[in-house]
C-alpha cells in the first residue's frame, strides 16, 4: 500500500483540495483586463513583485474583478490522493458530461468534464491490473478518452463516441508513473483546454512504499471566453491563459492551506495537463528528497530535486518533509503562473500564528 492513511481505498476519486493561502506573498491572482496586454492594476503589479516572505505586502493579492457571469459553483475538490483498492478488474465508467463553474474568484466557465468534474477523476492501478474504462456521451457532441497509461491501439480504444452513445474498452496496465488522459477528439486542445484531462497512477508491482501522506495535483491552463462560455479560441492558439491552476480552480489553496504534521513524509503526484503551459513544480522550504519523472522505475528515480519541470501531459512523484513548524508555499516556479493562480501552501500543525 501507498500510505499509512486510515481509511479504505477507492479505484477513482477525485484528488484535489480546498482552497487555502493567509499571510504570505505568494498570492495569486487573475488579470480583470479581457485583452491580449491586460493594463497593470495596483493589484496585479503587487503580486508580479511577490516573494517569499511574509508580512505586510503579504496581504494584497491581485484579486480579480468579477465578470457578470452567471452563478455557478466553485470548481474545488479535496486534495488527498486516493488509496489503491485491490480489484480482480479495475472498472472505470465515467459521463462526460457539460456544466457551467467558477474556476476564479467572478470567472464562470461551461466546462466538459469527464466524471462531471474537472480535472476528472484521479485513477490509481498497479502493473499488471486489467483495466476496464467505460464512458458514457452525455453531452451534444463527440468525444473520446485517450489513456497515456495504456499500450493500446488508439484506432480500437480511443475512438470517438457519439452524443448519447457509450463505449467500453480494456488494457493492462503495463508501465509504472503518473500519466495523463485526456480527450483525443478533434480539436484536441480545445476539448483539454475547456476540461477534458486527469490523472492515472499507476504503481509498480507490490506498491509503493509506505508514507504519511499522498496528494494530487494537476495543473492546467484556462482561456477564459464570454463569461459563462467556453474556451477562447484567440486566446488558446496564441498560448494567453487567464488562469493556471492546480486543481481546477485558482490559487485554491489560500484561505484553508492543507494541515500537516511537521517532520512526516509526504508523498506529491504531479501532473502538468496542459493544454499548453509546463509545470515547474517546487515546495517553497524544502527539497524532494526522492522524485521520478514519468516512469516509476529505478533508473528514474532522482534526489535532491529543487524543482520538477514538466511539459505538457507529463507527470511527477515527489517525496518530500516539512522539517520545521510553519507555512511552506507550492508554486509552478513560473512566477507568472503563480500570478494567475498556480500556488498553494502546506502548514504544519503548529505552524507560528495559526489559530
Amino acid at each position: 500500500m501507498g500510505t499509512r492513511r486510515n481509511g479504505s481505498g477507492i479505484g477513482v476519486a477525485v484528488a484535489v483540495a480546498g482552497f487555502a493561502l493567509t499571510t504570505v506573498v505568494l498570492v495569486a491572482g487573475v488579470p480583470a483586463s479581457r485583452g491580449d496586454a491586460p493594463a497593470t492594476t495596483p493589484r496585479a503589479a503587487a503580486a508580479a513583485n511577490a516573494g517569499h516572505t511574509s508580512g505586510p505586502a503579504a496581504e494584497t493579492s491581485a484579486v480579480p474583478m468579477a465578470d457578470a457571469a452567471p452563478a455557478a459553483p466553485k470548481n474545488t475538490n479535496p486534495a488527498e490522493a486516493p488509496a489503491y483498492r485491490t480489484a480482480a478488474v479495475q472498472r472505470v465508467v465515467m459521463d462526460m458530461t457539460e456544466k457551467k463553474v467558477e474556476i476564479a474568484p467572478g470567472k464562470v466557465a461551461t466546462v466538459w468534464t469527464f466524471g462531471d468534474r474537472v480535472p476528472g477523476p484521479v485513477i490509481r492501478v498497479r502493473v499488471g491490473d486489467a483495466v476496464k474504462v467505460t464512458i458514457n456521451n452525455r453531452t451534444g457532441m463527440p468525444h473520446s478518452i485517450d489513456f497515456h497509461a495504456a499500450r493500446v491501439a488508439p484506432n480500437r480504444a480511443f475512438r470517438d463516441v457519439a452524443p448519447g452513445k457509450s463505449f467500453t474498452f480494456d488494457f493492462v496496465a503495463r508501465s509504472p508513473g503518473v500519466f495523463m488522459y485526456h480527450c483525443g477528439t478533434a480539436p484536441v486542445v480545445h476539448h483539454i483546454a475547456n476540461g477534458m484531462y486527469g490523472m492515472i497512477i499507476v504503481e509498480p508491482e507490490g506498491g509503493l512504499p509506505p508514507v504519511d501522506r499522498e496528494f494530487a495535483f494537476v495543473q492546467s491552463d484556462f482561456y477564459l471566453g464570454a463569461p459563462g462560455a467556453t474556451a477562447d479560441d484567440a486566446k488558446l492558439m496564441s498560448v494567453n491563459p487567464d488562469v493556471i491552476a492546480f486543481n481546477g480552480y485558482a490559487a485554491q489553496y489560500k484561505e484553508e492551506p492543507i494541515v500537516v504534521e511537521r517532520g512526516a513524509r509526504l508523498r506529491a503526484f504531479v501532473l502538468a495537463a496542459g493544454p499548453n503551459t509546463w509545470s515547474a513544480f517546487h515546495v517553497v522550504g524544502t527539497i524532494f528528497d526522492r522524485a521520478w519523472i514519468d516512469g516509476i522505475f529505478p533508473e528514474n528515480l532522482a534526489r535532491g530535486n529543487q524543482t520538477l519541470n514538466l511539459s505538457a501531459s507529463q507527470g511527477a512523484v515527489a517525496e518530500f518533509t516539512l522539517d520545521e513548524e510553519g507555512t511552506y508555499p507550492f508554486v509552478s516556479h513560473d512566477f507568472t503562473s503563480v500570478a494567475k493562480g498556480a500556488v498553494g501552501l502546506f502548514r504544519t500543525t503548529h505552524a507560528p500564528g495559526r489559530g
